[in-house]
């Protein structure tokens, strides 16, 4: 394509209207949640955010199961703002299009492989069709499949490198014309490098359509490996349906062991934001210090209409921290995740928080607790699907079975303190208060027939009588969890507890207790984990052969002080100084500037999960090539820039995460800097060439800065030194070792930008 062309395609900018398929999403309160979608238009969207690959460019199974069809439009509004739904028909090569994309202003946030400063053009028989950035010709594991609007049309599939470009590509969310989810089908495997990010007014579903396994790559992603928040964000995990062997699984895990802790959740919900799960999706391995393992949901919208949730640990709630009640139907599987070394599985917070059961549930399997606990608190309800049918008593029962709580398919987990209760209207569960049981309700049941008369009192030696215990607390592991070591004069099982201090405790529930078998003499190790900031007590329960039993308690004393919050930092915090006034480019005059990385000159002694950011290199490039990557902090022209403008350079920071006591690197992020040239004037570029016994330079004060006959050069050299006329001198730049950056030759064209478009400048070389 001619340059003109495309120059003229860009500023022509239209954007295509269209809409995508649904899911529908439960809405607060009892609202239920449905799997079926339907598949609209997408269009080119928004310049995409932080990025991440695919492990493998699998080839994605390009067909979609016919659901919903939505009503065709008017063919007067074009292009179509509703298509029918995708049919199971193989990706066909996209026919022409006379749509253009609309120019986009890059986004602040950097992309470890960022995507270019402008999409990609192809040509067909004289007609132009825009690429989204991020999108490609090439088959890839990640496509949005369009549906003809048109009889005689094929349908299209459009591929993407990324999800995050994919979903920048959806449609935004419309209330009159495109209220679905734009289904974006992955296949292979996919590993994270940024956080994935749905915002506001987009609505989308990832489906699987082949055994399918979504993670972090390995030294990049420590953060939440995807986001939700805003007004109408929606995003769903779900497989296709009929696809065989489909399943999605998103896991958390840097390693194989499992080993290494995080900071973020697997997804994070909030501001009125909507997450949610299906049959076939697990989300596991997520070990992290964000509240929720797998899932943290603040001011947001939860509902889970099948999956697994397994394997997890988080601060508040293993599996799920919760702020707002969630909505679960069909078979939900929410199991062994943990607090530290606790069961926790679901952690309600909030005290009109609840489980919502919207449908049927069958066969599912999941536990939680509520931070807000109380005798006669409702914490799980029966709701209404979206279909607006509500939950019958009869089915509500299946959910909670008030004779045996082993068939209940939710169960509360604090059983020492409370039960989970039918209410007599049999569509709703409460806490009950557990009442405390007599651990020696019969001191002595074998009294011996040779004994003195009963005057009263027992006379019968127990085991009981002569026990004694000693605790040892061996270390604290951090704040929260040590490590004790009990011995006792007698062999026993104990079952060991831990009740706020000065609490009265009259009984040890001994199926949630921690069981430890003493052998007289022998010191045994006991680690416990405090699940909040006050003060605890360590409750005992001896159980001895003769069937006597004693309850103590032990003050746990010597808790270390709390570790401040770690300090997070972004690459915008980061600073650039010695370009903030318009700059004479007169030529070989160089500048000297001063990078700083956030975070990087703290004195507070460093803890875990602390964050820096320390200067690398500039360039005039936002995807710069090592050749390209300037580490020497000076700026300045050769040949002298006379007009004024404004320019844009890029500063590179290396990203640490503090680690197991070190520094730990992480990834590369870049700030975009914008600085001033100011303009020279004829009689000051001879008089400043004269005065510094320059060779003279041909003064360019009449180019226009758009033409074909024009120069300007900004450069990083060795030949810039303090010597240099009008050099000026700034502070060094240090790296993670805090030594300085030496010089190192490197050389940086960089284009004028003009309007937001890249105009090349060329200067034929006149004689000297």
């Amino acid at each position: 394509m001619r340059r003109k062309q495309l120059y003229a395609i860009i500023l022509a900018g239209a954007l295509v209207a269209s809409s995508a398929p649904a899911a529908v999403f439960a809405a607060e309160g009892d609202v239920a949640a449905t799997a079926e979608t339907s598949e609209e238009n997408p269009v080119d969207g928004e310049t995409a955010a932080a990025t991440e690959a695919p492990a493998e460019e699998t080839p994605a199974d390009t067909t979609a199961a016919t659901e919903a069809p939505a009503e065709q439009a008017p063919a007067e509004q074009a292009p179509a703002q509703e298509a029918a739904a995708a049919t199971e028909a193989p990706a066909q090569e996209a026919a022409p299009s006379e749509q253009t994309q609309q120019t986009t202003e890059e986004t602040a946030a950097v992309q470890e492989t960022p995507a270019a400063e402008t999409s990609e053009t192809t040509e067909t028989e004289g007609e132009t069709e825009e690429l989204a950035p991020g999108e490609t010709t090439e088959q890839t594991a990640i496509s949005i499949t369009l549906k003809a609007t048109e009889e005689g049309q094929e349908d299209k599939v459009r591929y993407f490198d990324t999800l995050q470009h994919a979903i920048d590509a959806a449609p935004e969310y419309n209330a009159e014309t495109n209220r679905g989810a734009t289904v974006i089908e992955v296949s292979g495997q996919i590993e994270l490098e940024n956080t994935v990010t749905v915002k506001a007014n987009k609505k989308v579903c990832i489906r699987a359509t082949n055994a399918v396994t979504i993670s972090r790559k390995a030294g990049t992603l420590t953060a939440d490996m995807f986001q939700v928040s805003g007004e109408n964000a929606e995003l769903q995990f779900d497989v296709k349906e009929d696809a065989e062997n489909a399943s999605l699984t998103v896991s958390g895990s840097l390693d194989e062991a499992n080993t290494q802790v995080v900071d973020g959740s697997i997804v994070k919900v909030s501001e009125k934001g909507a997450f949610g799960i299906g049959t076939g999706v697990t989300l596991k391995d997520n070990n992290t210090r964000a509240d929720g393992g797998a899932i943290t949901n603040k001011d947001g919208n939860v509902v889970l209409y099948g999956g697994t949730i397994t394997g997890n640990t988080g601060v508040k709630g293993g599996g799920i921290y919760t702020n707002t009640s969630i909505n679960v139907q069909g078979t939900v599987v929410v199991n062994e995740n943990k607090r530290g070394t606790e069961v926790s599985n679901i952690c309600l917070d909030g005290a009109t928080t609840m489980i919502n059961v919207t449908d049927v549930l069958t066969g599912s399997d999941i536990s939680f607790a509520h931070l807000n606990e109380a005798d006669a608190l409702t914490v799980v309800k029966a709701g209404v699907n979206s279909a607006g049918t509500a939950l019958t008593a009869d089915n509500f029962k299946t959910v909670i079975d008030a004779n045996d709580e082993s068939k209940s398919q939710i169960k509360y987990e604090n059983k020492d303190a409370y039960t989970l209760n039918l209410a007599a209207d049999n569509l709703s569960a409460v806490l009950k208060k557990t009442e405390p049981v007599d651990p020696n309700p019969n001191p002595n049941p074998n009294p011996d027939p040779d004994s003195k008369p009963d005057d009263g009192k027992d006379d019968t030696k127990k085991e009981s009588d002569s026990f004694k215990s000693e605790y040892k607390i061996t270390k604290w592991v951090d704040y929260s969890s040590l490590k004790m070591q009990v011995v006792s004069n007698k062999n026993c099982t104990a079952y060991f507890t831990l009740r706020k201090k000065n609490n009265t405790v009259s009984a040890v529930n001994t199926k949630t207790a921690k069981k430890v078998t003493l052998t007289a003499g022998k010191a045994q190790p006991l680690n416990m984990t405090l699940p909040g900031d006050s003060e605890y007590m360590l409750v005992g329960y001896y159980v001895f052969s003769d069937g006597s039993s004693k309850l103590e308690s032990y003050i746990i004393t010597g808790r270390p002080e709390k570790v401040r919050d770690p300090e997070k930092h972004t690459v915008d915090e980061c600073t650039v100084t010695g370009l903030e006034s318009p700059l004479k480019f007169y030529p070989k005059m160089f500048y000297e500037f001063s990078a700083t990385g956030a975070g990087q000159n703290s004195d507070k002694t460093p803890v875990t999960g602390d964050e820096k950011y320390v200067p690398l290199y500039w360039s005039t490039h936002k995807n710069p090539t090592s050749k390209q990557q300037n580490k020497e902090w000076k700026i300045g022209s050769a040949k002298g820039i006379s007009e004024a403008g404004t320019y844009t350079m890029y500063v590179f920071f290396q990203k640490y995460t503090y680690k197991s006591d070190k520094w730990v690197e992480g990834k590369i992020e870049s700030k975009a800097v914008q600085f001033q040239a100011a303009e020279i004037t004829k009689d000051e570029w001879e008089n400043y060439e004269t005065e510094n016994n320059i060779t003279p330079v041909p003064y360019n004060g009449d180019d226009t800065g758009s033409g074909d006959d024009a120069d300007a050069e900004l450069t990083a050299t060795a030949e810039a030194s303090e010597k240099d006329a009008g050099s000026k001198s700034k502070s060094a730049v240090s790296t993670a070792d805090e030594s300085p950056i030496g010089t190192m030759s490197a050389l940086a064209a960089l284009s004028l930008l003009a309007g937001g478009y890249i105009v090349v400048r060329k200067r034929k070389k006149e004689e000297q």
